[in-house]
């Protein structure tokens, strides 16, 4: 292509684009009109919409002229109410002054009415006088009529004396100096017998009478000075067979526990020993928590009080605070085979887990809720709870024994040195905790079953001391605060229905493997129990059915397809987690709301206790609910273990003086006296001798006692020639009781003591002390100053 050729086309080319951009100006000029057309419509638009503005703004201003010119009148308005009101206020003033005088004249009136009325008396009197004489003279007549009966009944009393007493010398004689008295408790206890078969039909009578003294004794309860006031009382002697010699105790500061069994080989020297000797002696402190479903100790050197140690070691597990309160026996349930964890939860074997071992028994549980709960819970017949109690404090025994040996550089003698501070359930009575001294004692873990090396102390006490101390130098609490206790127990979580099991197969499975679902529980707790905080994101469990293929015989085909395509992993979710959780937690926010409504006064605290204690979730749900309610929500130092710390603090205090300054009693306690029948009293319960059995208070439920306060009374023997006297002992929930066959009285045990026989009616000082766990008494004889030993014999289940 030559020169001239490509110089056309370049031509051409340039042509063409001139002519493009010709067009492209006019588009240009095109766009440039249209909007100036465009800017001049919205010009107009604008303005338009200025002057409507324009025009609102104006209506407005007119409007709040109208509603200023309103309020003026409402202002104006309202200043004439207030002078109104002014004027008003002015007649009220003087309608005051008006009955201020009229109140003056109606006193004058009132003093003018007096005198007359003391004008009127002076006549009636006048008039009366001699009616009201013979009147007097009537009553005078009647009170010397019954003046003599009296006498009479005095007289006849002195000759029932007399007759008896005769009899007594009649029977000494007989009996070369020896005193008998069977004969006198059969016909007493016929008497008393007939007495309660007819008592229904005077039960009317009695209670119309109830609300008066209920009310006397009420008042009289107020008073502490009465309620220790001395009285004197007859006894009756009942026929005992064991007959015990009268023992004499020189040391006047001893007491003994009430107990179960018969302390009658107790020697003077050991009892004399004071209970200050007995602490002094005291190493080594261990507090035992021991639960329904988990159960743990701490102890210390007295030597070294701030360094308290909680057990983390047990069979077959290491490094957890509690084990298991569960025993695995042999086929007879004689002997136990493991104890604790390993009792309970057995890891599967692939191999051998389908086959069930014929001679293993289902582990032994909850057999402690058998001493208080009324729908018991399962229990193979062949073994006492008791035994049970016993066989699992020797267990744990062995460890504390062991661990103590081990621990402690300087070794004790367990039996004179420890001192052992168990827990137990705040509604026990003396009846429970006398059950746990005797399988404590047989255990093992005391000497001698009155041993004062074992104290009890209940478990929100426990909690409480644990921590009061856990505080520290952070004084949240001043003298006279109130704190709650929420006390989250470890208990068991089941498993969600997520194998969509049926309730015959969960059964099969209880029965053949319990050892097997109760490592899947116990794992899945451990897992999930704890750290569920309750995000979603937070959280996340799989179970491994392949871990397990015991499960897929109780898993239905269609199941069975179904987790196949998720290579058998069962993943449970935040919300599963929740719906087991939540049930619980929202039963024990709603007790707390009920405490809190009960005080009604601020509470300064809440501690919360025990292993579910723990639980993120928990602790995130009660903060949630009540942190605007109560200032202070704290979980201590290892709440798992604050019971038995707590029980180890108390018994450290024990040295110095009890930390424990006051209890409220929970029951009303008394004895069966007999005493001479009165006018008044129910005919239906008159013996054949003119006598009547009663029950005697000696202190009542709700009172505000001090730990080492003694109630004081005095009692005195039927005949001057017994050589033992004896009395039941009762106790109930109500404040008041006449009687001890009354409804919801529960016979506590037998009291019985030692007498001389010196031919004397001695009077015979008690001193019980109700404020300790166990209940104390100690018997002084008023007339010569000996105080002799008694024997406690509870009543057999």
């Amino acid at each position: 292509m030559n020169l001239l050729e490509k110089f056309d086309k370049l031509n051409n080319r340039l042509t063409s684009l001139l002519e493009e951009n010709k067009e492209l100006k006019q588009h240009y000029k095109n766009l440039q009109e249209q909007h100036q057309e465009l800017k001049e419509k919205l010009d107009e638009s604008d303005y338009k919409n200025l002057q409507e503005e324009n025009e609102d703004l104006k209506q407005r201003i007119l409007n709040q002229e109208k509603q200023k010119t309103n309020l003026l009148r409402e202002n104006e308005r309202l200043n004439q109410q207030c002078k109104n009101l002014q004027g008003e206020n002015m007649d009220l003033k003087q309608r005051i002054l008006n009955q201020e005088k009229q109140k003056t004249n109606l006193l004058g009136e009132i003093e003018m009415l007096k005198q007359q009325y003391k004008n009127l008396q002076d006549k009636f009197n006048e008039i009366d006088y001699k009616n009201l004489q013979e009147e007097n003279k009537k009553l005078k007549e009647n009170f010397n009529k019954k003046e003599k009966q009296f006498q009479q009944h005095i007289i006849n009393l002195e000759k029932q004396k007399n007759e008896q007493l005769e009899i007594f010398s009649q029977n000494l004689e007989k009996a070369l100096g020896k005193l008998e008295l069977d004969e006198l408790n059969e016909v007493n206890e016929n008497d008393i017998k007939n007495s309660k078969n007819s008592k229904e039909n005077e039960n009317d009578m009695k209670n119309s009478k109830n609300s008066k003294e209920n009310e006397n004794d009420i008042k009289n309860s107020k008073n502490s000075k009465e309620k220790n006031k001395p009285t004197i009382f007859p006894l009756i002697d009942d026929d005992i067979k064991d007959k015990e010699f009268i023992q004499h105790i020189d040391d006047p500061s001893g007491s003994v526990p009430f107990s179960s069994e018969d302390k009658s080989n107790r020697s003077e020297n050991e009892h004399s020993r004071g209970s200050s000797n007995e602490r002094d002696n005291i190493k080594v402190v261990v507090g035992l928590d021991f639960g329904t479903t988990y159960s743990g100790f701490s102890y210390c050197h007295t030597a070294e009080p701030k360094n308290i140690i909680t057990n983390n070691q047990w069979p077959d597990i290491m490094g957890y605070l509690k084990t298991n309160t569960v025993l695995q026996y042999d086929s007879k349930f004689i002997n136990v085979e493991t104890w604790g964890y390993p009792a309970l939860a057995r890891r599967p074997s692939r191999k051998n887990q389908r086959e069930k071992n014929e001679s293993e028994t289902r582990p032994v549980e909850l057999f402690k809720l058998h001493l208080t709960c009324n729908k018991k819970p399962y229990l193979p017949r062949e073994l006492c709870y008791k035994k049970a109690i016993t066989d699992y404090l020797r267990k744990i025994g062995e460890v504390i024994k062991e661990t103590i040996d081990v621990r402690l550089s300087s070794p004790a003698d367990f039996f004179r040195h420890v001192l052992l501070v168990i827990t137990i359930p705040a509604e026990y009575s003396n009846k429970e905790i006398a059950i746990m001294r005797d399988c404590v004692f047989n255990a093992g873990l005391i000497g001698e079953k009155y041993s004062r090396n074992l104290r009890f102390i209940t478990e929100p006490e426990a909690v409480a001391i644990n921590c009061l101390n856990d505080m520290g130098k952070d004084n949240i609490l001043t003298i006279g605060s109130n704190f709650m206790i929420v006390d989250c127990g470890g208990g068991t979580v089941k498993l969600p229905n997520v194998l969509e099991i049926s309730v015959e197969a969960i059964d099969l499975l209880t029965e053949n493997h319990y050892g097997h679902l109760q490592y899947i529980v116990q794992e899945f707790c451990e897992i999930t129990k704890f750290p569920f905080t309750g995000n979603r994101e937070d959280y996340g469990y799989e179970l491994d059915i392949e871990d397990f293929p015991i499960l897929l015989e109780y898993i239905s085909e269609e199941t069975k397809d179904e987790l196949e395509k998720t290579e058998f992993l069962i993943k449970i979710d935040c919300d599963a987690i929740k719906a087991m959780f939540d049930p619980v937690i929202s039963r024990i926010i709603s007790l707390i709301h009920s405490q809190l409504d009960s005080i009604q006064e601020e509470c300064s605290a809440i501690f919360l206790a025990g292993g579910f204690s723990e639980s993120k979730y928990l602790q995130k749900r009660i903060e949630q609910e009540f942190q605007h309610v109560v200032k202070n929500i704290r979980v201590p130092t290892r709440p798992i273990a604050a019971i038995s710390r707590g029980a180890v603090m108390y018994g450290l205090s024990l040295k110095k003086g009890n930390v424990i300054s006051t209890r409220i009693l929970k029951y009303t306690y008394g004895i069966e006296v007999v005493n001479y029948w009165m006018d008044g009293d129910p005919i239906s319960r008159k013996l054949h001798n003119g006598r009547i059995v009663r029950f005697h208070c000696l202190a009542r439920r709700g009172t505000q006692v001090e730990t080492n306060e003694t109630v004081k009374t005095f009692f005195t023997p039927l005949s001057p020639l017994q050589t033992r006297i004896s009395f039941n002992i009762f106790f109930t929930k109500e404040y008041n009781a006449k009687y001890c066959d009354e409804p919801g009285m529960r016979f506590l045990g037998k009291l019985v003591v030692n007498l001389p026989g010196s031919g004397l009616l001695d009077r015979l000082l008690f001193e019980f002390t109700f404020g300790q766990m166990e209940i104390t008494v100690n018997v002084k004889n008023e007339t010569d100053g000996q105080r002799y030993i008694t024997t406690f014999k509870l009543e057999a289940d």
